[in-house]
């Protein structure tokens, strides 16, 4: 279960929430090439929480505590959208690689802020845009790529689970969505999708 190298890479997650639990703890922890090194949040009990189900070495109730770890190779950002970019350059600067949740940011101002700190930094920045890769999504681009006719439409639908996220609301539920959807847009067209008036 090594990597190419023989070395493992040692994952720090920033935010202990629906995302992190529904995603990231378990996939740093099934991984063949990383390990789930370290887990930060601000709240003392979900912190405690998540560390006993997840066994990370390593605990921070402060993120540049964190970074400060000369062990911890890169880090998941899953916090508020809000804390994005911020989250993530102080990790870049840190030297550390950076798999960002989705969206990049919440501004394009702030965004240029962080392509800039990703070319200074020498490191990897992914944003956690996994329909990019999914099997299905690869097999319908494909499909349509190989001779399907011109696409004159494409009407999108996403569903979530309601359950799987105890606080969210009507509106950040919707945004989710009509994200979501236009990301479909993008991985099977391979264009911007155009608004209909």
């Amino acid at each position: 279960m090594a990597m190419r190298d023989g070395r493992r890479l040692k994952v720090g997650v920033l935010g202990c929430g629906a995302i992190a639990q529904a995603a990231h703890f378990e996939s740093c922890t099934k991984a063949w090439n990383a390990d789930l090194y370290a887990i930060c949040d601000v709240a003392p009990d979900l912190l405690a929480r998540m560390a006993s189900t997840h066994e990370p070495k390593r605990t921070f109730s402060e993120y540049d505590a964190m970074l400060a770890d000369s062990e911890l190779d890169a880090v998941i950002v899953a916090t508020s959208d809000a804390f994005h970019v911020p989250a993530s350059i102080a990790a870049l600067e840190a030297g550390k690689h950076v798999l960002c949740e989705k969206p990049i940011g919440v501004g394009i101002e702030e965004v240029e802020r962080l392509r800039a700190a990703v070319a200074t930094s020498g490191k990897v920045l992914q944003i956690g845009h996994m329909k990019r890769f999914d099997a299905g999504f690869q097999a319908a681009r494909a499909f349509i790529d190989a001779g399907m006719g011109e696409l004159l439409a494409l009407k999108a639908w996403y569903c979530d689970s309601t359950h799987r996220y105890a606080v969210t609301d009507a509106v950040q539920h919707r945004q989710v969505g009509e994200r979501a959807e236009i990301l479909c847009a993008m991985i099977l067209t391979g264009e911007d999708p155009q608004p209909i008036s």
